[in-house]
């Protein structure tokens, strides 16, 4: 046997004492906790007999200290371990290999040692102790307070009985893993939301159950038959009976369930849906397992989801919107009735009943290219919901909504012609009664500079702007009551209505004076105010000297429609006396000559007559007709 010192350590050796992995695996063992084990005792008596050496030591060895296991020749007061300044052990450890002092005070590297100073080591035989895996944990060893030469015969005595403590230090640590692995499957097993049971195969005793399952069913390890703290039922309200039970059917017939759900009543607590399963599971012995889910909050969810989905459906069929659900290819998922009899009238019947799960596009090719397939390719490229006007097959005008959601598009088609129209309508009528607003201030600006360059005094200017701004007001009450979003925007008013309404002030169809005769002819804004104004001039003058100034007048107004011009003829007869045309012309016949020819682009001539007077206006019907 080499009895020669070990050369000095290196860097690596000595950093085996700190190695994470070696030091782990030294805690696995236990030993360095734990009491002095009688096995190791016997070991360490066994060797000081064998060789005859005092002292016997079973040492660990980590980073700070050593912990004598065991030990036999140590005085009853001696500590149970000391700081690596008094350990020979620990050069066993640091250099993974047996060490063979003679004499440690005529060794360079240990004769400062404490162990040498302070509990009399002079002679050491030591080998490492290692796992199975090849890490050295300690040393067993041999000390005497002598300086001794060690045999050949001592060092395999030695080797021998260290192989046996070894090996029991290898069965400790192997003990001690399973345990702690087992603790730790056990803490997460009694940590999962799922019940876990454990029965014996044949009879159906219960062996094991984690935390939950001990909630859910109010039992304990045991025999199931004789605690049943619960009642279980199919989801069709069966109760079952003990030999229907999943985990006593794996376990007495070995038979395997797979998610069966059940409804379980404990005795003294709430109740559950539970999905199960059990089956056996090859052990030593073999087992019968099974899990139990708690799936109320589950069952709950689906059915507050089928309650919602039911009253969405419910929504879908009875609005007026047309809805239908596309996926990531354009395939029709879902289509409501409305929807459904859209397709039906667009493209027949058989292309409703095979629409859900085809293509959009071959279900209604006549949507390529329209308005709708742009906005779908926007919702999908942007992701943001678009909205876009199509115009059905019918005529109609349907606004689409689209809501890309995960690749699937939802849309809904509403029929918004109405409101299209309405818009339009009220977007004619604002731009119409702005046209016509401005038209009546121009109209007043021209009557008030022409009736105030003709009126002698302010009263005559007053009593002449009355007048005529009277007959535009009641030509106006005539077109205003049809000038609403639901009925003709243009203000069309019957020549009829309108001759009735500016003479009105002055006589009416039941004054044998009046005859009126003529053709219907709808008149436009334009066409109304302007002849209201020239009617209220004749009317004026034929008061005050013609036809309507005394009884025996008559005053006769006749139109026709003449290759696309309005001839309306102004006769008064009866008047008693001659009447004298005027040498010169007053404002109310520039007025008149002023609207029939420079707003109207029509003629207007006039014929005295001995008994009366007489006036033919000719304008062009597409100027005045509504």
């Amino acid at each position: 046997m080499n009895t020669s010192m070990p050369p000095p350590l290196t860097g690596e050796e000595r950093s085996r004492l700190a190695d994470p992995a070696r030091l782990r695996a030294l805690r696995e063992t236990g030993l360095l906790e734990s009491a002095p084990a009688e096995i190791f005792e016997r070991a360490t008596r066994l060797a000081t007999r064998v060789t005859g050496v005092p002292v016997s030591l079973v040492s660990m060895v980590d980073e700070n200290r050593q912990v004598f296991v065991a030990q036999t020749g140590l005085d009853a007061t001696a500590p149970s371990e000391t700081p690596l300044s008094h350990s020979f052990c620990r050069y066993v450890v640091e250099s993974d290999a047996p060490l063979n002092v003679p004499d440690a005070r005529e060794d360079t590297v240990l004769r400062d040692n404490g162990a040498v100073r302070d509990l009399g080591v002079t002679a050491y035989l030591g080998v490492p102790l290692r796992t199975i895996d090849g890490q050295p944990l300690g040393a067993f060893c041999l000390i005497d307070r002598e300086a001794r030469q060690w045999t050949e015969e001592e060092y395999e005595a030695l080797s021998d009985i260290a192989a046996g403590v070894e090996a029991e230090i290898r069965l400790r640590r192997q003990i001690n893993v399973a345990h702690r692995e087992e603790n730790r499957f056990r803490a997460v097993l009694d940590q999962m939301p799922i019940g876990v049971g454990v029965a014996e195969l044949g009879t159906g005793r219960l062996i094991d159950l984690n935390a939950t399952a001990i909630e859910m069913f109010g039992v304990t390890d045991g025999d199931v038959t004789k605690q049943l703290a619960f009642d279980a039922y199919t989801p069709e309200g069966r109760k079952l009976s003990l030999s229907e039970f999943p985990i006593v059917r794996a376990a007495r017939n070995e038979e395997t369930i797979s998610h069966m759900e059940l409804r379980c009543v404990r005795h003294d607590g709430p109740e559950r849906n539970l999905l199960v399963s059990a089956q056996r599971v090859e052990s030593e012995p073999p087992v019968a397992v099974a899990t139990a889910l708690d799936i109320s909050d589950l069952n709950a969810a689906r059915e507050h989801a089928a309650e919602v989905d039911r009253r969405l459906a419910h929504f879908h069929e009875i609005t007026f919107d047309a809805i239908v659900e596309l996926d990531s290819e354009d395939k029709i998922r879902f289509a409501n009735s409305v929807m459904r009899a859209r397709i039906r009238d667009s493209v027949g019947a058989e292309a409703e009943a095979q629409a859900v799960g085809r293509s959009l596009w071959e279900t209604a090719p006549h949507l390529i290219g329209s308005n709708f397939e742009k906005a779908l390719e926007e919702a999908r490229r942007t992701g943001v919901p678009t909205v876009t006007d199509q115009d059905g097959r019918d005529g109609r005008i349907l606004e689409a909504r689209l809501y890309p959601e995960h690749g699937a598009i939802l849309a809904y088609l509403r029929d918004v012609t109405e409101e299209r129209q309405i818009a339009k309508a009220r977007d004619t009528l604002t731009r119409e009664l702005n046209h016509r607003v401005k038209n009546a201030f121009a109209m007043m600006s021209g009557l008030v500079g022409m009736t105030a360059r003709h009126a002698t005094t302010p009263e005559e200017m007053a009593r002449g702007l009355r007048e005529r701004i009277g007959a535009l007001a009641r030509a106006h009450e005539l077109i205003n009551p049809t000038a609403t979003p639901e009925r003709d925007f243009r203000g069309m008013v019957e020549l009829r209505e309108l001759l009735l309404g500016v003479l009105s002030p002055y006589t009416n169809l039941d004054d044998p004076r009046l005859i009126l005769s003529g053709p219907p002819v709808a008149l436009n804004h334009a066409g109304s105010t302007n002849l209201a104004l020239v009617i209220h001039e004749l009317a004026t003058n034929a008061v005050k000297y013609g036809a309507l100034s005394h009884d025996a007048g008559l005053l006769e107004l006749t139109w026709r429609d003449t290759s696309g011009q309005l001839e309306l003829d102004w006769r008064e007869s009866g008047h008693p006396e001659e009447l004298v045309q005027p040498s010169n012309s007053g404002f109310g016949s520039k007025l008149i000559d002023l609207t029939i020819q420079g707003q109207l682009r029509g003629t207007y001539g006039t014929e005295w007559v001995p008994d009366g007077f007489q006036a033919r206006m000719t304008v062009p019907m597409d100027l005045i007709k509504g």
